[in-house]
């Protein structure tokens, strides 16, 4: 019987250890994709702006919206997105955005991780 117990506890502790590690891998992950994509997002648009005789970034709205497309065709992550756009000029090529992710882990409670990302080309 005591045997059982032990078993048991361990079998528990296991389970705790196991969740808490894939909780912290889960975060570190979305975290890493986030920078990577809100970056690439930015760097690839404050480019597009600023090619000669282009025809699809004319105005400050389109410039956030061109972000906006490849940022979301780019994560792969189901969390909800949230993005501010602190400053925007694309005669200039710069954007800088703040993106919030809210997501909810393996047990249920609810996370969150930013990112701050400026360009100027």
């Amino acid at each position: 019987m005591k045997q059982v117990m032990v078993m048991i506890g361990i079998a528990v502790l296991i389970l705790l250890v196991s969740m808490t590690m894939l909780s912290v891998e889960s975060r570190t992950d979305r975290k890493d994709e986030l920078d990577r994509v809100v970056s690439a997002a930015v760097k690839q648009t404050v480019k597009e702006s600023q090619i000669y005789n282009q025809t699809s970034i004319t105005s400050d709205k389109e410039m956030v919206a061109y972000f906006v497309q490849n940022m979301c065709t780019s994560i792969s992550s189901n969390g909800d997105l949230q993005i501010e756009v602190m400053g925007v000029d694309f005669k200039e090529g710069m954007l800088d955005v703040l993106v919030t992710e809210k997501f909810s882990y393996p047990n249920g409670r609810q996370g969150k991780i930013t990112t701050r990302k400026c360009a100027i080309y």
